[in-house]
């Protein structure tokens, strides 16, 4: 606890005149000022240096070391440099105002002093300098219990101080590293562009941050602040997060898989057994017909009208069949991509370009299902909303990578817009690409036609196509 003396601002007089200290001393005691004096320069910064008083007061004229030189090493030092220091001279060169301003000086005053003035001056540079430490040390306190580690480097990269939080996230003491150069703690941040690094803590373990710097103007010069978060809970949830994700995508290729195997065999059991059932009935139909129509015509036209309800049995069943599984898919992705463009344009006044450097690709049957479905979905999407006249579709393979193009010029969409209402045509095109380990880009805008590209890697269909 502070003596009720220790409470009282302390003045520091520098004059190497008996009288004019005296004078000074006397005024700033009526006034309940504690007062030490100095009568040359170096007394005067061993004892600021000793008792760090709250301002002071000095000549500018003094034998072996005036006063300008004074505050210039009062400036230049750490314990000394925020003193306020109000010049006191008889000197009148109109420079010698401009040369104590230059040399760090608070204030100036000319002698003969005045009593009056100079009191009110001490009381203003006393209490501002009291507010400023107050200030400051409030700021202190918040960069020192600040939840992220705060290093102060300067203009080489070295590092002048650091907080409480960087202390133990580092694992050093803070006089440990005075000097040492912030990239002995975080490898490569000046050379690196990204705000996210790796840090190395003092027993060589390293974790995952987030840097950013501020630059400082300060008394001692320029200096740089750099801020450091240790992100390694984020990433770790991130990451997790992303694991959780791809499962989900994973397990979702897998069930699209399973159902595109279940519409494959009913397909060819539709197609094969009911087909077969309906051609036999047709055929006994025609038989039967050719044996009794003449004979009665009655019956004629009532085997004609079984016949008729047979056909479109047939054609029922070849619709659900190509609905659950295209035949061209047989033949390979590129043929069928080009048969779903011409059933598309059978169906639709727009006119349809497809086009592709190979006659086929090779790829795995679960890629070749999802690249088709994903163009199956965005021409029947072209079909409902676009009111295209023209529809060019292409696929083609670049190295290790398949790509599918599908655009037209039609009335266009805005695609934010429409990723908010969380439309689940094109969310289940993007995550049948991301199940794949692709990506498919929309490009749109209202009266500007679209254009969608989904790119599918290829290098390790084996694992990516059974998770």
């Amino acid at each position: 606890m502070l003596n009720q003396s220790e409470t009282v601002p302390l003045v520091l007089v520098v004059d190497d005149s008996d009288v004019n200290r005296k004078l000074m001393e006397t005024y700033l005691s009526l006034a309940q000022y504690r007062v030490l004096l100095a009568s040359d320069g170096p007394t005067a910064l061993q004892l600021a240096r000793a008792h760090v008083p709250q301002l002071i007061l000095l000549d500018v004229r003094m034998p072996d070391m005036d006063g300008y030189a004074v505050c210039q090493q009062l400036k230049a030092s750490d314990e000394t440099r925020d003193i306020p220091v109000i010049f006191i001279t008889a000197d009148g060169d109109a420079n010698a105002e401009k040369l104590a301003f230059a040399a760090g000086a608070s204030d100036f005053l000319p002698k003969p002093v005045k009593r009056e003035v100079t009191l009110a001056r001490v009381k203003t540079h006393i209490a501002l300098y009291a507010q400023r430490r107050s200030l400051e040390g409030m700021f202190r306190n918040v960069i020192e219990f600040a939840p992220d580690a705060f290093v102060l480097t300067d203009d080489q990269g070295r590092i002048v101080q650091m907080n409480a939080c960087a202390e133990r996230l580092f694992g050093y003491a803070r006089k440990d590293v005075q000097g040492v150069a912030l990239e002995t703690l975080v490898p490569n941040i000046f050379a690196s562009a990204q705000s996210s690094t790796e840090c190395h803590r003092k027993d060589g373990s390293v974790f995952p941050a987030e840097v950013s710097f501020t630059p400082l103007q300060t008394n001692r010069g320029k200096l740089q602040m750099a801020v450091i978060r240790d992100v390694s809970i984020r990433k770790k949830a991130e990451s997790e997060l992303n694991e959780s994700r791809q499962q989900l995508r994973e397990l979702a290729a897998k069930s699209e898989e399973a159902r595109e195997a279940e519409r494959k065999h009913i397909a060819r059991e539709v197609h094969d057994e009911l087909g077969q059932i309906l051609t036999a009935l047709r055929i006994d139909l025609s038989v039967l017909k050719i044996q009794m129509g003449d004979s009665n015509p009655q019956w004629e036209a009532r085997l004609q009208n079984m016949k008729d309800l047979v056909d479109q049995g047939i054609h029922a069943v070849r619709n659900v069949a190509v609905s659950l599984r295209p035949a061209a898919l047989d033949m390979g992705l590129v043929p069928a991509i080009e048969w779903l463009c011409d059933h598309h344009a059978q169906h639709s006044s727009a006119s349809f370009e497809f086009h592709s450097e190979q006659e086929d690709i090779d790829i795995d049957e679960v890629r070749a299902v999802i690249i088709f479905r994903i163009a199956q979905e965005s021409l029947t999407n072209v079909a409902r909303y676009a009111n295209a006249t023209v529809v060019k579709v292409s696929v083609a393979r670049h190295e290790d990578e398949l790509r599918l193009m599908v655009q037209d010029d039609g009335q266009g969409f805005d695609v934010d817009a429409l990723a908010r209402r969380k439309t689940f045509g094109l969310l289940g095109m993007r995550e049948r690409a991301l199940a794949m380990g692709g990506t498919l880009e929309i490009d749109s805008a209202l009266g500007q036609g679209t254009r969608i590209v989904v790119r599918i890697p290829l290098g390790t269909s084996t694992e990516r196509a059974h998770p």
